[in-house]
């Protein structure tokens, strides 16, 4: 009995075990090519900025990849993304912080990468051919960038200012000493210019005077003073030494002294120049009429002091190395320097400076010759 049931348990259920193991092996391989793909590794090339990561990855989500590679992604960072050559690519494009100023104005946007030009574009700012870019338009920006325009305009305009008067002494011995009598009131006179003037964000920052009209003339105001003439002859005599003889200057001129016949030489002199003109001279001072000296300083920052005049730029240009004699003959006030100015000197004029008020009032205003030296 028991080898019967053996024998008809062999004969005749093999093909339903046969079936079952059949379908079990298909059901595993089914379960296996379903489950490979979540087990398979994609090949990542990261790129941020000039930093390039290459990683492995079983994620398809861009953002989870970044993280596993160590890389966080700001609020305003973006990426992309591109597959070739069986190799993903994920470019992240970092938010780069821009600083405009322009004028007063300050504007702060964000960029992902492209030129000046792109972020003003952004921004919608224009530039005339006269404005001011602190960087090429080209230039490429980075986080952190600052770019300064300037707006700058031209315009021509016409105005008009007052001429000062000169002021005439003439002396009076019927006056007591100190005492001044105005016989003309000075007036002063008006000059129209028209000039070229440039401004960079609103401010004026030059003024090129085109042309100039003389619409009054001013008319010098004569005074009458009296002077103490023992008091006027020891001022005289004071300011008669003329300036301290630099270092520049020529050798004083001896009976040996060989002159170049050929070289024009200052009169009783062996210094040669280069021209000479004819100027009206006065004089000014830093002493006050009571007496104070207060230090002064002239338009080149170089201290006022006796050897350094004021003079009309455009006529004897600053620096210039000069030596000057009254035409009357009754000051040689010698070697000096063009270093100051004055809006009073204008044309052919210059102002000599001396140590005394006193000197200065008595000086006045004189006829002389300015010989050019350099």
């Amino acid at each position: 009995m028991r080898s019967f049931q053996q024998q008809t348990w062999f004969k005749h259920p093999p093909s339903a075990l046969f079936r079952w193991v059949s379908v079990a092996l298909m059901v595993t391989i089914a379960a296996l090519c379903f489950s490979l793909p979540a087990f398979a590794q994609t090949k990542y090339v990261i790129t941020d900025g000039d930093n390039v990561i290459v990683c492995m990855s079983t994620s398809n989500d861009p953002q989870v990849v970044i993280q596993q590679a160590g890389l966080e992604l700001g609020e305003s960072d973006t990426y992309t993304t591109q597959k070739s050559d069986g190799v993903s690519q994920i470019m992240i494009n970092r938010v780069q912080m821009i600083c405009v100023q322009e004028g007063s104005e300050m504007s702060v946007v964000g960029s992902y990468g492209g030129t000046v030009a792109d972020v003003l574009a952004s921004l919608d700012i224009t530039l005339s051919p006269s404005d001011v870019l602190s960087c090429p338009l080209t230039a490429q920006t980075y986080d952190g960038m600052n770019i300064h325009i300037t707006r700058r305009e031209t315009e021509t305009i016409t105005y008009e200012e007052p001429i000062p008067f000169s002021r005439q002494v003439y002396e009076d011995d019927s006056l007591t000493p100190g005492e001044e009598q105005v016989l003309v009131p000075g007036v002063d006179g008006v000059c129209r210019y028209t000039a070229e003037v440039v401004y960079e964000d609103g401010v004026e920052v030059s003024r090129d005077i085109l042309s100039q009209q003389i619409l009054t003339a001013p008319t010098d105001e004569t005074v009458l003073v009296g002077v103490d003439r023992s008091l006027k002859e020891q001022v005289l005599e004071s300011g008669r030494e003329p300036a301290p003889t630099p270092d520049w200057a020529a050798p004083a001129l001896s009976e040996t002294t060989e002159l170049d016949p050929s070289v024009q030489y200052i009169p009783g002199t062996a210094q040669p120049y280069r021209y000479a003109i004819q100027c009206t001279a006065s004089a000014y001072t830093c002493e006050s009429p009571s007496g104070v000296t207060t230090p002064g300083t002239t338009f080149s920052g170089t201290p006022a002091r006796v050897g350094a005049i004021a003079v009309d730029p455009d006529v004897i240009p600053l620096g210039s190395k000069l030596y000057i004699v009254t035409n009357d003959g009754e000051y040689v006030y010698g070697y000096c320097t063009a270093e100051d100015t004055g809006s009073a000197i204008q044309g052919y004029k210059v102002d000599l400076y001396y140590d005394s008020y006193d000197f200065c009032m008595l000086f006045g205003r004189r006829e002389a010759t300015v010989y050019v030296i350099e």
